[in-house]
């Protein structure tokens, strides 16, 4: 019985791309954007998460201010959680 692929036994792996290539310059400009908006979305969440903790542990606070920072850090932590199932 003979292969299909010329009597092989060895599988090729074909690939296809379209567009243009990626020079070196436009590879950096894309590494620097998406570090920088890795950055700010962190500083944002640690802000807001610092916010939250600060609101629950406030003696004076408001009980709906207490139910607002709680549901944030339940948000928070499970988006993280999520993203590290994810990856």
């Amino acid at each position: 019985m003979s292969d299909d692929n010329g009597g092989g036994s060895t599988a090729q792996l074909l690939t296809a791309s379209v567009g243009m290539p990626e020079s070196r310059a436009d590879g950096r400009a894309l590494r620097i954007k998406d570090l920088g908006l890795f950055a700010v979305s962190i500083l944002i969440l640690m802000a807001l998460v610092g916010v939250s903790l600060l609101i629950l542990v406030d003696p004076c606070g408001v009980e709906e201010n207490r139910q607002w920072a709680l549901s944030t850090l339940t948000a928070v932590f499970g988006g993280i959680l999520g993203w590290l199932i994810k990856r």
